[in-house]
C-alpha cells in the first residue's frame, strides 16, 4: 500500500494537466499543486516541522487547506484542522491536548495563539497578514530555493489527521488516523464501494475540518478524479456549482439535503443530470424527506451512518426496491455489527442496545488516552459507539439516539428521537429536540425544544394534542420551549448539551 503522498503523486505522473482542484473559479493542475505542496513541504521542513510532528491547522475551505494536508503527508507529520471560531479556553485547551509543536493559522487565531504563549511565534504560520515575526504562508509557499531539500519518507502507519470530538463533559478526545487509515476509508469504503474512478468530479461542501470533507478533498486526489471545494456550503451555491462542474459524486450531511427541499421544490429549473450518486450521512433522514429528495434525483441516492472512529458502517441504496427506508442500511462487506446490554451480551434481534462494530477501517485511538481506547474496544476489536439501535429481522440497522441522550423517566427508558418524529410531524415545526431535565419525582422528565419556519411560537395546547394523539403517556413532554434556532455544529447537528446549559440558566 503507498502513503497519501505517493497515490497523489502516482497521479501527477499520470495526468499531470488534468484539473485537481477547483476553488472560486480558480482550476489548479495536479502538476500546479504538487510543485506548491512540494515547496511548502521544505518550507515546512526548514522551520522545524518533521516526521513526527505534531501542527493544527485553522483555515477555511481553500486551497491553502489542501496544500497544507498533503504536505504534511509527505513530511509524516500529524494535523489537527479546528474551526476557525476555537477561542480563548477552548483554543487552549485543544493546543495543549495533542501536545501541539506548530500552528498554520488564519491571522486572527493566529494573534490569539501567539498573544496567549500558547506557541512561540517561530511556531506559527500566518496565512494572510502576519501580526508579528512569525511565517509568512504566501513566503513559505514561494520558497521556491528548498525543493532539493532531503526529507525523511513518510510511513502508512505514522499518525496523520487528529479529529477532535468531545464527550458528555466537554473534554477533547482526539481521534488519531494514520495514513493507512485514511487510504482504507478512500479505497475500501469509498472508490470501491460507489465505483468510482479518475473520470469523476467530487463536490466537497462540508467544513474541511471535520472527517467528511477530508475524505471528500483527499480521496479524489489519491483517485485521480477532480474535486470542486465550496467555500461554505449555500443551497444556491451547492446546486450552482453541480451544474457548472458536471459534479457526479458527493457526500452531503442530511441538513444540508433537507435545505435544499425549497428550491427543488419551487419549479426552478436546476441541471443536476451530471450526478451519478448522492450520499447522505451524519443523521438519519426522515422517511418523508427520503422520498422527497428521491423525486428530485435521478441517480443513485445512498444513505449511510458511521462514526468518526469507525468511517462509514452501514450503506444502502434507497432508490432501489425493497429498502426499508426507516433504517440506516446494512453493514458493509467489510464491517460486523452486533447490539449488545449493558453488559456487551448480545441482544435479542429486534431489541434495542448500544450498537457495537468490527472495522477495517477503524481509528489508530485516542491522543494519549489508552485508557479511554482500551475501554471503547472489546477483545474480537469490536468498537462500542455510544449509539443505540436494533437489527430488524431483514437485517436492516435502525439507529436509535445516544447512549447519552436516553432518559430515564419514572424508571423507564425513553428514546428522544421517538419523539422528535412524531412532533416534526407538525408543519410548523422546523426543528426540535427532546431533553431530560431533573426531577425530583421522576428523575428525569422530557422538555421539548422547539423552532418554527414562521419564527412564531406555538400554542401550549396545540403541541400537546399532537403529542397525545401520538405518543404514549411516559413519552409525553412536561414543557415545551420556543428557541428562535436551537443550536447546531457546522454539520447542522442540534447541540443538546448546549440546550440544556441554556435551560438551566433559565
Amino acid at each position: 500500500m503507498n502513503t497519501i503522498y505517493q497515490l497523489f503523486a502516482r497521479n501527477v505522473t499520470l495526468t499531470p494537466n488534468k484539473t485537481a482542484v477547483y476553488y472560486q473559479n480558480e482550476q489548479v493542475s495536479y502538476q500546479s499543486l504538487m510543485t506548491s505542496v512540494d515547496v511548502f513541504a521544505n518550507s515546512l521542513a526548514s522551520i522545524g516541522v518533521k516526521r513526527g510532528s505534531t501542527v493544527t491547522l485553522f483555515s477555511g475551505n481553500n486551497i491553502e487547506f489542501v496544500i497544507t494536508l498533503l504536505a504534511i503527508a509527505k513530511l509524516g507529520a500529524a494535523v489537527a484542522p479546528l474551526p476557525l471560531t476555537l477561542k480563548g479556553h477552548a483554543l487552549a485547551t485543544a493546543i495543549k491536548q495533542i501536545d501541539c509543536q506548530f500552528a498554520i493559522a488564519w491571522q486572527h487565531t493566529a494573534k490569539q495563539i501567539i498573544d496567549n504563549k500558547l506557541l512561540t511565534a517561530k511556531q506559527v504560520v500566518t496565512m494572510g497578514h502576519v501580526v508579528g515575526n512569525e511565517y509568512s504562508f504566501s513566503e513559505l509557499l514561494a520558497n521556491q530555493e528548498l525543493l532539493a531539500q532531503e526529507i525523511e519518507p513518510a510511513q502508512l502507519d505514522d499518525d496523520f489527521i487528529y479529529t477532535m470530538t468531545s464527550g458528555s463533559t466537554g473534554q477533547p478526545k482526539p481521534i488519531v488516523f494514520s495514513q493507512a487509515t485514511k487510504v482504507n476509508r478512500a479505497f475500501q469504503a469509498t472508490i470501491e464501494h460507489y465505483n468510482l474512478s479518475p473520470d469523476d468530479v467530487i463536490l466537497v461542501a462540508t467544513p474541511m475540518y471535520h472527517s467528511l470533507a477530508l475524505r471528500s478533498i483527499l480521496m479524489p486526489l489519491m483517485l485521480g478524479a477532480t474535486a470542486v471545494i465550496l467555500p461554505k456550503f449555500t443551497t444556491q451555491g451547492w446546486l450552482q456549482a453541480i451544474a457548472s462542474q458536471k459534479v457526479t459524486f458527493l457526500f452531503a450531511v442530511s441538513s444540508q439535503l433537507t435545505a435544499l427541499l425549497p428550491l427543488l421544490s419551487n419549479g426552478d429549473d436546476y441541471d443536476l443530470s451530471s450526478l451519478k450518486c448522492v450520499v447522505s450521512s451524519s443523521a438519519t433522514l426522515a422517511p418523508e424527506d427520503k422520498t422527497k429528495l428521491m423525486a428530485k434525483f435521478a441517480c443513485q441516492f445512498h444513505e449511510c451512518y458511521g462514526a468518526s472512529e469507525l468511517g462509514v458502517v452501514t450503506n444502502f441504496d434507497i432508490t432501489q426496491p425493497e429498502q426499508v427506508l426507516e433504517s440506516v442500511g446494512k453493514p458493509l462487506p467489510f464491517v460486523k455489527v452486533k447490539v449488545v446490554d449493558g453488559n456487551r451480551n448480545a441482544v435479542t434481534r429486534g431489541d434495542v442496545g448500544e450498537i457495537a462494530c468490527q472495522s477495517s477501517t477503524r481509528f489508530k485511538g485516542y491522543y494519549n488516552l489508552p485508557e479511554k481506547t482500551a475501554n471503547s474496544i472489546d477483545e474480537l476489536g469490536y468498537f462500542y459507539t455510544g449509539d443505540l439501535g436494533f437489527i430488524d429481522e431483514q437485517g436492516f440497522l435502525h439507529f436509535v439516539g445516544r447512549t447519552s441522550e436516553v432518559i430515564k423517566s419514572g424508571g423507564i427508558n425513553v428514546y428522544p428521537k421517538d419523539i422528535e418524529q412524531v412532533m416534526l410531524q407538525h408543519e410548523d415545526i422546523e426543528s426540535c429536540a427532546a431533553v431530560a431535565m431533573s426531577d425530583e419525582q421522576f428523575g428525569e422528565v422530557i422538555w421539548l425544544v422547539y423552532s418554527t419556519v414562521s419564527g412564531e411560537k406555538l400554542t401550549q395546547v396545540d403541541l400537546m394534542k399532537l403529542a397525545m394523539a401520538e405518543l404514549t403517556d411516559y413519552q409525553l413532554p412536561r414543557k415545551y420551549i420556543f428557541m428562535n434556532a436551537l443550536p447546531q455544529s457546522a454539520l447542522g447537528k442540534i447541540l443538546k448539551p448546549e440546550i440544556k446549559k441554556i435551560l438551566q440558566t433559565q
